[in-house]
């Protein structure tokens, strides 16, 4: 039967509206004792000819219909959006945000969200309210994913009955690789490149000398004193110090197994990254030419993430297997 609801629901980036079409409603096992009960109470009532016992059986029996309109209207109606959860590192929690709108007058009670076999989070909405309601989630393997269908339920006024919709939301999960920090392989690295580049620059902290002054350039530089020396126009200039770059290689990984080395290079990023170092990734078939910047981390980080992964759109798993 899920593969059935999933067909008929296909994934969405935006929000996704509980319509008469999208919600499903079955007795839970209550409401099938309460259905048993009522047909033992209706036996008894033909075989005694007992109106008291007609009475009770038909006041239960509006009851349990009563309870099955209630607890369909608990959802419909309502708006659920999923908000694209900030990438995290493997063993950490991914936290999917999501949003409900109630649109009508009516206040909402128990309102159950569950992810697979994750234990469920509720929430209550009042009448034109909007909550948002966080769902943690591990991320136990690195890659990028979709979240799987997000079952939304209630079985709100009594229990007798389970009214739920299955929400498929087309956004992106990324888990980067669980960083392995490895401080004598960045020694290594870094002594590919020791010591750090002077350059001379018109802005730094050390005075370095003066210089014939070329036209065009910014007057502010200009040694006055020198000018009035009568020395002519001279620019200050003074040395500033480039980090040294950079290269991750995957050859130079001290871990044997694929994970453990994107690990290793994942801390690298991290390190290189912290420090202002301008680097670029070398992994096998693929090559990011050196840089620095929250950008250029991000790339970095999710081609680690994706690599040798077969299928970005996999669903997001939560169990070992």
């Amino acid at each position: 039967m899920d593969f059935w609801i999933a067909l008929r629901n296909p994934g969405i980036a935006g929000e996704i509206n509980l319509h008469n079409r999208r919600l499903y409603i079955l007795p839970t096992r209550f409401g099938y004792i309460y259905a048993v009960m009522q047909f033992v109470l209706l036996l008894a009532a033909i075989n005694y000819t007992n109106s008291m016992t007609y009475v009770l059986t038909f006041l239960l029996t509006s009851l349990g219909i009563i309870s099955l309109w209630q607890t369909h209207k608990n959802l419909l109606g309502l708006t659920v959006e999923l908000k694209s959860p900030a990438p995290v590192y493997q063993g950490e929690d991914i936290v999917f945000e999501l949003r409900i709108k109630n649109h009508n007058q009516l206040d909402r009670y128990a309102i159950g969200f569950q992810y697979m076999q994750h234990p469920p989070v509720y929430t209550r909405i009042s009448s034109e309210e909007t909550v948002t309601l966080p769902l943690t989630l591990p991320a136990l393997k690195r890659g990028q994913f979709k979240p799987d269908g997000i079952t939304i339920f209630t079985r709100y006024p009594t229990g007798l009955f389970h009214a739920w919709s299955w929400l498929k939301f087309d956004v992106p999960v990324l888990i980067y690789p669980r960083p392995q920090y490895d401080a004598q392989l960045k020694h290594s690295l870094s002594e590919q490149h020791s010591g750090s580049q002077i350059i001379q620059t018109s802005d730094g902290d050390d005075f370095a000398g003066l210089r014939e002054h070329h036209k065009g350039e910014s007057l502010r530089h200009i040694s006055w004193k020198a000018y009035a020396q009568g020395r002519g126009m001279l620019t200050k200039t003074f040395q500033g110090y480039a980090s040294p770059s950079l290269w991750i290689d995957w050859l130079d990984m001290t871990e044997a197994s694929v994970e453990g080395k994107l690990s290793q290079m994942t801390a690298l990023v991290l390190q290189a990254h912290q420090e202002g170092q301008k680097y670029g990734l070398k992994l096998p078939g693929i090559t990011i030419d050196k840089n620095s910047g929250p950008a250029h981390k991000s790339d970095c980080l999710q081609q680690l993430s994706t690599f040798n992964q077969a299928n970005v759109d996999s669903p997001l798993r939560i169990d070992d297997e």
